[in-house]
């Protein structure tokens, strides 16, 4: 009888943008059968095919499969509105209490199936197990760097970063270094793993350190004179976190004109003529990390610039953005010079007017 192992079961909860390895042992075969081909079929909570993975084993009775696309495939329907709402509401809050979303996991099940020629016969057999139940996972990734540092695949859940963030969560990644720094009016973010999901937890700008459950987050507060605006972002483990950037002085908007040939009714004057559309509109800001320590630059550019998903708050609701980079390269550190470091960018609206 075939058993699957592997990250799968167990209790355990993968991250669906990192390889997830399925492996499949006690595989037997009739005879010297001219293919030995092993299916799997990945069934999300519904029962719907997300995935379907297939290979000939040449006869061998152990085999191993890469079930990432369809678990990335489970997640695609995934909408961040109740978090980004979250945090909109914390953002206009009048009290002090926090705003919380929780993301549920989500549960997948496994169907294996071989088809080989039956040496006794000669006839072509097919063999399917029922629904293998048991997997579940949620939105993130692991780096190459984590992995390496991991003893095995199985270790590799949401469980392994339980307490590894004392300051700002297990599914945090902001560094632990130094508080975070964030304007007046900006709201602060807890993000924790637990058995049934990731949660988000947004605390309004008028609650106080103590008023953050941990009692572990405590943000440095700049002053009033300091122009900073507050952010939204995925970060690596898939957990929605805040920070704040120093606005520049420096707004553009960008404007584009097509222009195309007209061709007027057949007169003996000119017939063509030129017409130009507009498009763009769009709107752009220059930021800045503000001056910061190496651990806290290296956060900026590996998570905030590299995230997927950011939102920027605008009056009183977050408003998807695009984030270009000032530069190719982002300097981290130089030893030769003994300055703290900046991390600077452009900030676009995601929309048009």
């Amino acid at each position: 009888m075939a058993i699957i192992s592997g990250m799968f079961g167990t209790g355990k909860t993968y991250f669906s943008g990192s390889p997830v390895i399925i492996d499949i042992s006690g595989l037997e075969w009739s005879g010297s059968s001219p293919f030995n081909i092993v299916k799997i079929k990945v069934l999300d909570g519904s029962d719907n095919i997300i995935g379907d993975f297939h290979a000939d084993t040449g006869g061998q009775t152990a085999i191993s499969f890469n079930i990432e696309s369809a678990l990335r495939a489970l997640w695609a329907d995934y909408d961040f509105a109740n978090e980004v709402s979250a945090a909109n509401n914390a953002a206009v809050a009048t009290s002090i209490a926090a705003q919380s979303t929780l993301r549920a996991y989500r549960p997948y099940s496994l169907k294996l199936s071989t088809e080989y020629i039956n040496s006794t016969d000669n006839e072509f057999t097919t063999t399917e197990s029922d629904a293998v139940t048991g997997g579940q996972c949620m939105i993130g990734r692991l780096t190459e760097w984590e992995r390496y540092n991991i003893a095995t695949k199985e270790d590799a859940d949401a469980s392994h970063w339980e307490g590894s963030n004392l300051r700002n969560g297990d599914a945090s990644t902001k560094p632990t270094s130094s508080p975070e720094r964030v304007g007046r009016s900006s709201i602060t973010s807890w993000t924790d793993v637990s058995v049934s999901g990731t949660t988000s937890t947004f605390f309004p700008a008028a609650a106080p350190a103590s008023a953050d459950a941990s009692a572990q987050h405590a943000p440095i507060v700049l002053r009033d004179s300091i122009d900073y605006q507050d952010f939204l972002f995925v970060n690596r483990r898939g957990a929605v976190e805040t920070c704040s950037a120093m606005v520049k002085e420096s707004m553009d908007i960008s404007i584009e004109t097509t222009s195309y040939n007209r061709v007027e009714r057949p007169t003996f004057s000119p017939s063509r003529s030129l017409m130009a559309i507009t498009s763009g509109d769009r709107r752009s800001w220059d930021m800045s990390s503000g001056y910061v320590n190496r651990e806290w630059a290296q956060w900026w550019t590996s998570e905030f610039l590299m995230s997927k998903r950011r939102w920027m708050r605008m009056g009183d609701k977050y408003i998807p953005v695009i984030i270009t980079p000032a530069k190719k390269s982002v300097n981290i550190y130089d030893k030769t010079k003994q300055q703290m470091a900046h991390v600077d960018f452009t900030v676009t609206l995601g929309l048009e007017g």
